[in-house]
């Protein structure tokens, strides 16, 4: 176990210095990773309540002043309540003309804390509690929003987070004024909530519909719970109830068992209500808000519900709880920048179907449109999760503040890389070399008696953008949460790639060259389009493209693109995704084989071999991150890096076998020796053991299988058989079967991926 290493008072600092609107006032919603600008600027209620609860039960008080009043400009001067988004100057934004049970019921709640800490009065939250119930609570059943003058109703399901809210409102009540009446009316909302919104599990449906049973799209949410289990403990304490106390301890036992990662650690933001983890569909184009992430708020509310449950339980019956508690903390410690401070967002990842996490991928499609932080490309629109937003500051500080007698645990992916076994062994590797080439210059390969090769240049050249770019697919608007033509690094990198490997030259390749260049940020990384937050992956992507293009210039500020490399690489000798982000092997390779296309390497080459050999494991494979299962993936990753790095893979033989026990039934590989195959998986293994001097040992059934992959519209799905994907599965396919076909140097099928 480590000590606690995290400063309640600094992340709390760090919100009130750098969330902080210096011109208009009040705090912004969401910043930059490195607090360089604020990409948000519109303010939310929710943040100015929570600031108000964690000033009072955590007894933070810099920045009090401003943070008090903070949340009285979101005071309804014409309806009553609390406006719930203002503008940056602040008017009333377009959302406030909503209001939500949550919101309006936890404005209540925070105000009621406050007053039970001494930071307010009783009337106060009376009032708001009063005004929440008479707008949202209509023939017994609470809404979910209604118009801000509550004229009409917006959104008739039942939320289980309105309804704790509320419950924690009036416990609060009944606490302070001790009055026969308030305990009765906590009392009864105690009850309710229980009967409406909790299962027999412990599990806590999200929303309920006018019938009472969970809506289709019903999740058990984690902040929703937390909160849930949060209520039913302080109404347990407050009535003398032994039942709501169990009730509580239930919740939170539900979670810590469904909603906890083993593989990587932390706690999913949401769960099936048959408490598994999956992704709903077999097939993956993009990611989107219906597959579970890990948000550091939602750990926050975890481990807020944590804290407060074990207070409730005998010394002797709280191990368990105390266990949860401890590696909540671990991970949330995972989520610090310890480069600027605070915690970011979150993290998403790879999935393979049906459903396991592969790897950090940090990108979430399609979030709700009141979440601070998205970026709109294209169709669509997503969350960086490595950019930081003012709510989880506050509820980590709190969090932190309010459990800290707990020591944290270390999780695995933390584990020392600098171990006396670990620098013997990357001591002690063979030296290799992945000599450079022009890889713009390659021969193309023939793959006509594989896959229709004109049918998926019409797909390529489909999704350029004269002047510009390629995108992820060739449709303009497409239905859903697919990807369009809007033109991308990504898309642009991989499309090259595939035009090389078939023999074409790109569309307007010099336009091309420019367009990529005014992706460039000012701190030298690159974005996925110009303008947007610029990280690792696309740096990799975008200087590697000017590779394939054979633009020898590179980018515009090369010494700036190089620096910020450097700067990504931690002291475990591993790369994040940003400076100050947690490591891992997949953003490890991206960055060196970036810097190798800058004709640079890392700030410290030898850290990074070590971070490597951490990584692997018994079975002969590598994990994404220290301590994690093995995966083809991460072993394409470690053979690569190691290679642009001068060394051999140590344990060769032992990194093959792991790799051809993946190759499944169908002919396609699984990311793992239990999952199921997908051409992503399939792509990794085979360039891994292409770059280890191997190959599959059923190779006629794995070009088979990649070949069943095509569609009819030219480009390629992730399993044979279903709708056909982006660019990212055609690269996969057009690479594997190129390299089935000795058509790729080694060097080419590591520095281009």
């Amino acid at each position: 176990m480590s000590q606690n290493s995290l400063s309640p008072k600094a992340l709390w600092s760090t919100y009130v210095t750098k969330f902080a609107n210096t011109e208009f006032g009040g705090f912004v919603s969401a910043i930059d990773y490195d607090a360089t600008r604020s990409i948000t600027a519109d303010r939310m209620v929710e943040t100015a309540v929570l600031a108000r609860w964690a000033m009072a039960e955590g007894g933070f008080t810099e920045g009090k002043a401003e943070l008090v009043q903070s949340l009285a400009d979101f005071v309804d001067p014409l309806h009553g309540g609390y406006l719930e988004f203002l503008e940056v100057s602040g008017i009333p934004h377009e959302l406030s003309s909503v209001k939500t049970a949550q919101r309006q019921f936890l404005v209540a709640a925070a105000l009621l804390e406050a007053a039970a800490h001494g930071d307010g009065d009783l009337t106060a939250g009376r009032e708001q509690l009063a005004h929440a119930r008479g707008l949202l609570v209509r023939d017994g059943r609470m809404l979910g929003s209604v118009a801000r003058d509550g004229s009409s109703v917006l959104d008739d399901r039942s939320p289980a987070a309105g309804a704790a809210a509320e419950l924690l409102a009036l416990a609060r009540i009944a606490g302070l004024s001790g009055r026969q009446e308030d305990r009765d009316a906590a009392a009864q909302a105690a009850a309710t909530l229980v009967e409406r919104h909790v299962e027999a599990d412990g599990s806590v449906p999200d929303w309920r519909g006018v019938d009472g049973l969970p809506v289709p799209t019903a999740k058990v949410d984690l902040t929703a719970s937390s909160l849930t289990a949060i209520a039913l403990a302080e109404a347990g304490r407050v009535l003398d109830d032994e039942g709501l106390l169990r009730q509580a301890a239930t919740i939170v036992t539900y979670n810590s068992e469904h909603l906890w990662d083993e593989r990587f650690g932390g706690h999913w933001n949401h769960c099936d209500l048959d408490g598994r983890i999956t992704i709903h569909r077999e097939f993956i184009t993009l990611l989107n808000s219906a597959i579970p992430i890990k948000t550091t708020a939602a750990n926050a509310w975890a481990l807020l519900a944590y804290g407060r449950v074990v207070q409730t339980l005998p010394a002797d019956g709280r191990d368990a709880l105390e266990r949860s508690i401890a590696r909540t903390r671990g991970y949330i410690e995972t989520m610090t920048d310890r480069e600027n401070g605070g915690v970011f967002i979150g993290e998403g990842y790879f999935w393979t179907p049906p459903g396991t996490p592969v790897g950090p991928f940090v990108r979430q499609m399609l979030p709700p449109r009141d979440l601070p932080g998205i970026f709109h490309f294209g169709s669509s629109s997503f969350l960086r999760l490595y950019n930081k937003q003012a709510t989880p500051q506050i509820l980590t500080a709190l969090a932190l503040e309010t459990t800290r007698t707990v020591t944290s645990d270390d999780l695995t992916q933390l584990a020392p890389t600098q171990t006396s076994e670990v620098t013997e062994l990357a001591a002690a590797l063979k030296p290799a070399s992945a000599p450079i080439e022009n890889i713009y210059a390659m021969e193309g390969v023939d793959l006509s008696g594989v896959m229709d090769v004109e049918r998926h240049l019409r797909y390529i050249r489909s999704s350029f953008t004269p002047g510009q770019g390629y995108g992820w697919t060739p449709r303009i608007a497409p239905i859903g949460s697919g990807a369009n033509q809007a033109p991308s690094v990504f898309g642009t990198h991989h499309s090259v790639a595939n035009l090389r490997v078939l023999g074409e030259d790109p569309q307007e390749l010099e336009q091309v060259t420019t367009w990529l260049t005014y992706a460039q940020a000012a701190n030298g990384a690159f974005a996925e389009f110009p303008g947007g937050p610029a990280d690792v992956l696309n740096t990799y992507l975008a200087v590697n493209a000017f590779q394939l293009l054979g633009h020898e210039a590179g980018p515009r500020d090369h010494e700036a693109a190089v620096s910020f490399l450097r700067a990504c690489q931690n002291e475990d000798g591993g790369f994040g995704v940003v400076p100050g982000f947690a490591s891992d092997l997949f953003h490890t390779n991206l960055a060196v084989v970036a810097l190798d296309s800058l004709r640079s390497e890392p700030a410290d080459p030898d850290a990074c071999v070590r971070y490597i050999m951490a990584s692997r494991n018994e079975d002969g494979g590598y994990g994404e991150r220290v301590g994690t299962p093995s995966d083809t993936y991460s072993v394409y990753r470690a053979v690569g890096t190691l290679a642009l790095l001068g060394k051999d893979l140590p344990f060769r033989e032992e990194a093959i076998r792991f790799l051809q026990d993946c190759q499944g039934p169908g002919g396609g590989f699984s990311h793992d020796l239990v999952s199921r195959e997908s051409l992503i998986a399939t792509y990794h293994a085979v360039a891994a053991l292409y770059l280890l001097d191997a190959e599959p040992l059923r190779r006629d059934e794995v070009q088979q299988w990649l070949t069943g992959c095509q569609t009819p519209d030219g480009g390629f799905s992730n399993i044979p058989g279903v709708t056909s994907g982006t660019i990212d599965e055609g690269f996969a396919a057009v690479q594997s079967l190129a390299i089935l076909a000795k058509g790729l140097t080694p060097y080419f099928a590591i520095a281009v991926s």
